[in-house]
């Protein structure tokens, strides 16, 4: 028998940068955690679909992740590394279908006709950014040019920051406050394990501190 539950997006709405892909992804990981207790009843006995099962968990734990990611981390850094993100959402979108795929044949019709709506609409999806890919072009531009001097850097950095803080929506004194405080403990997690993303979030962070002002 399918567990009959409602589905929910209780975290999406925390969500600071690509919602709506996180609010899509969701809605998979619901359907999915919808027939999950299902499948496991239906006790497939191939050693196969037991490891696919145990993969599919394994996909569902990282998808949970991408939006917690996107809930607590850094406006800037998410917008920055979007392509990332993107990246990541897709390669679980395609593990979610090949999982489900594989489960399809070792269960019963019932459960099988409602894995394959979900195989239909996972093949349909198509994640996109919005505007977010717009930040991240501002953003690499600015760490890609090299400067004549300091006032042209000073004078691109501040265009930067203001144009991304709109995009952002990081204009009141409360959303830049809670910026700095996202980026300081992203840095405290990587300052010994990753130098190189510990060196981007602390340049973003200066940005922010020193234009604060101006956004």
């Amino acid at each position: 028998m399918l567990v009959n539950t409602t589905a929910t997006i209780p975290i999406c709405c925390e969500v600071k940068v690509h919602r709506s892909i996180c609010i899509e992804l969701q809605g998979f990981i619901d359907r999915i955690l919808q027939i999950i207790l299902s499948i496991e009843s239906a006790r497939p006995n191939c050693a196969l679909a037991i490891q696919t099962l145990c993969s599919l968990h394994f996909t569902l734990d990282k998808a949970k992740f991408v939006i917690k990611h996107c809930s607590e981390s850094s406006k800037l850094y998410l917008a920055i590394t979007s392509q990332k993100i993107l990246s990541r959402c897709e390669k679980i979108r395609i593990s979610f279908e090949f999982y489900l795929d594989q489960i399809q044949n070792t269960v019963p019709i019932q459960l099988a006709s409602v894995i394959c709506a979900i195989l239909e609409d996972l093949r349909d999806t198509k994640f996109s950014l919005e505007y977010e890919d717009g930040t991240r072009k501002v953003l690499h531009s600015l760490l890609e040019k090299e400067f004549p001097d300091s006032t042209s850097r000073e004078n691109s950095e501040l265009e930067a920051i203001q144009i991304v803080a709109l995009m952002l929506d990081m204009k009141s004194s409360i959303s830049l406050l809670e910026e700095r405080k996202n980026l300081k403990k992203q840095i405290e997690k990587v300052k010994n394990t990753n130098q190189k993303e510990k060196e981007l979030l602390e340049y973003l962070l200066y940005l922010l501190i020193k234009y604060e002002k101006f956004i």
